[in-house]
């Protein structure tokens, strides 16, 4: 790619720097929220395995009465291994309904929604109309710069039709050099303005989607 080319790429791009700033103010909202959703997540988890917890510690209890009332010898260790039995099975209900809850919760937490307002750009923005007409009026730059060669040499070959062979086929080449160049400057134009379009549209989809 030819420096004069390049120059002209890099000054065609900062036109879509207040794009990228208010793509980067969304990115930057969606991943703060993105990351309090998870955390909520997190949250509701802990609490499900805390309930889980209380339930197996219930569980737990219920088995150390019935053991309890195994051991009984007397009618006071059954009476008191009985009351230890059903404050127990109580826990393990409270436990388990407080599981029930923690896990309804968990599956039914409202979808996550983000919505944001863009802050306000003080810069102007440039019309997509004057992007173009810039865009025209450096290609016609370059067609210019590298049409200065052309005619140059074919004005030597029609001066030098008796010149030796040698002379036309480093001409040839030079032509096909400079038709290589033309060709990758109309890619490079193509791939500009292409990029232009999808900014636009990107823009577009991003006002209509914040309103």
């Amino acid at each position: 790619m030819t420096p004069r080319l390049t120059a002209f790429i890099h000054a065609a791009g900062p036109v879509t720097l207040s794009d990228q700033d208010i793509g980067q103010t969304i990115r930057d909202a969606v991943n703060e929220a993105k990351q309090e959703a998870m955390q909520d997540a997190r949250e509701a988890q802990q609490e499900v395995r805390d309930a889980q917890q209380h339930v197996r510690d219930a569980q737990q209890e219920v088995r150390d009465a019935q053991q309890q009332l195994r051991d009984a010898r007397t009618a006071d260790q059954r009476g008191a291994a009985n009351q230890a039995m059903m404050g127990a099975q109580q826990a393990l209900r409270e436990a388990e309904r407080a599981l029930r809850e923690a896990s309804r919760q968990s599956k039914s937490a409202p979808p996550f929604v983000y919505t944001s307002q863009p802050p306000n750009d003080s810069r102007p923005m440039i019309p997509g109309e004057a992007v173009d007409i810039a865009i025209g009026f450096f290609v016609t730059c370059a067609v210019i710069i590298v049409g200065w060669p052309i005619s140059r040499a074919l004005g030597r070959r029609f001066e030098r039709r008796g010149a030796p062979a040698a002379i036309e086929v480093g001409v040839t080449d030079q032509l096909q050099r400079i038709e290589q160049a033309v060709e990758a400057i109309a890619i490079e134009v193509e791939r500009i303005s292409e990029s232009q379009r999808f900014l636009a549209r990107l823009q577009e989809k991003s006002a209509s989607t914040l309103e």
